[in-house]
């Protein structure tokens, strides 16, 4: 006998009701802070079809699982109390009511949308690059395009065979999440991001938060604090402030890290000096993009040192 009579007599969900305890479970085991539509619906998926949890069997499996059933499932579980809409997030997203905590901000938002990330000046704090403590949390999601492709390759890695297409969508993010700020920048070029141990958080590689620093200062301090950031961390992480430049789209964040590692630092590398053949004449390529341009100039690399 369920342990939850009246809401089964109330809802009517007979084929759900075993199910539903075995999802209830599972998401206490797992004590995530959030789970999203489309995590429950996979999370169900897995249990359907190894018919047990735990070693416990599943009674009274449905004959198929599917959208319907899913949402089915989703309603018994909010009417129990085990999650609750999560009023971070504009829709989709639901709060694990009793688990251990409600996440940080970083983890919370990277639950809820699989293809984002910490980056820019919050990186830089996690890595320990900066002193300064962001208000505010500074997260790049890929743009539409990309976003849908690489949600396209998630459906297919993980819908088992499946036809039907569950619900994973791009979830809006409100201006605060778990009290604080949330600045989110999209980008047609996203890194792939590192897991940070022990949480759900992602975070660009230290070497490509290195190339965003060239790639938008203002973002990550504004230019003079990313000098000082270069001049005093990057000889520790060359190889990979080195690698991740290579692979900038941007050949004027090649001209600028160019500038710093090989002009204002000193560091003669093949490597960097290959950048020289991206400088570019007669343009009005600035060390400083969101400062004026000025005549103090770099020649080997075309650029007005407008700091």
């Amino acid at each position: 006998m369920s342990q939850y009579p009246y809401v089964l007599r109330t809802y009517g969900y007979w084929d759900f009701m075993y199910l539903a305890d075995a999802l209830q479970s599972a998401l206490t085991d797992r004590d995530d802070p959030v789970v999203t539509d489309y995590q429950l619906y996979t999370l169900g998926q897995d249990l359907f079809h190894a018919g047990s949890y735990a070693g416990e069997p599943i009674k009274r499996l449905p004959d198929a699982w599917d959208l319907r059933r899913a949402r089915a499932a989703l309603t018994k579980l909010e009417a129990r109390r085990v999650i609750a809409p999560d009023q971070d997030f504009k829709s989709g997203v639901w709060r694990v009511v009793q688990a251990t905590g409600s996440g940080s901000a970083e983890e919370a938002a990277c639950i809820a949308d699989p293809f984002c990330y910490v980056s820019h000046l919050s990186a830089m704090q996690r890595y320990g690059l900066t002193n300064r403590n962001p208000e505010a949390v500074h997260l790049t999601t890929p743009a539409r395009p990309v976003w849908n492709a690489l949600r396209d390759a998630k459906l297919d890695r993980e819908m088992d065979g499946s036809d039907e297409f569950p619900l994973l969508l791009k979830v809006g993010f409100r201006s605060q999440i778990r009290r604080r700020p949330v600045i989110v920048h999209e980008s047609a070029h996203p890194a792939t991001p590192v897991p940070i141990a022990g949480e759900h958080t992602r975070i660009a590689s230290i070497g490509r938060t290195f190339a965003d620093m060239l790639s938008e200062p203002g973002l990550s301090g504004g230019i003079h604090h990313v000098i000082e950031t270069w001049e005093e961390h990057v000889t520790d992480w060359l190889d990979e402030a080195i690698a991740a430049v290579d692979d900038a789209p941007k050949k004027l964040i090649k001209v600028r890290a160019g500038y710093l590692l090989a002009e204002h630092l000193g560091i003669d590398d093949p490597r960097i000096n290959a950048w020289a053949q991206f400088a570019q004449r007669g343009g009005s390529q600035k060390l400083d993009p969101d400062a004026a341009y000025a005549p103090r100039f770099s020649e080997r690399w075309m650029l007005s040192l407008n700091v």
